[in-house]
C-alpha cells in the first residue's frame, strides 16, 4: 500500500481531522465542488464538464454494444475538404465520413 491509498482509506473513514476554516457547507460547498469539476475538466460550465466526463456515446442502437472504429488514410486534400466541411457545419469529420459512407451505401443499394 502507497501513501495515497493510506490517506484516501483515513479519509473514507473519516480519521482526518478537518484544519479549522477550511470547511464547507450548503452553497458553498456545492459551488466549490463545481469549481473543481470545472478546473478538472478544462469546462466552462457543468453542462460541457458533465458531457467531457461521461464521453462521447457510443453510436449503436440504444446507446449499448460496441461502436467500431475505422482506421483509413486520405490524401491531404480529401481530409483538407472534410475538415472544412466539418468546420463549416460545426461536426466532427467522423460525422461527415459517416454520412457520406451512408449516402454512398443509399445510392448503391
Amino acid at each position: 500500500m502507497n501513501d495515497y491509498d493510506e490517506v484516501a482509506g483515513r479519509a473514507e473513514r473519516g480519521e482526518l481531522p478537518v484544519i479549522a476554516g477550511t470547511g464547507l457547507a450548503g452553497a458553498a460547498a456545492a459551488a466549490a465542488g463545481r469549481q473543481v469539476l470545472l478546473d478538472a475538466t478544462g469546462a466552462s460550465n457543468v453542462d460541457e464538464a458533465t458531457r467531457i466526463a461521461l464521453g462521447r456515446p457510443r453510436l449503436s442502437v440504444a446507446g449499448h454494444g460496441p461502436s467500431p472504429v475505422w482506421k483509413v488514410r486520405a490524401t491531404e486534400n480529401l481530409d483538407a475538404e472534410v475538415t472544412q466541411i466539418a468546420g463549416q457545419r460545426g461536426i466532427t469529420k467522423s460525422r461527415v465520413i459517416r454520412e457520406a459512407v451512408e449516402e454512398y451505401l443509399r445510392a448503391h443499394a
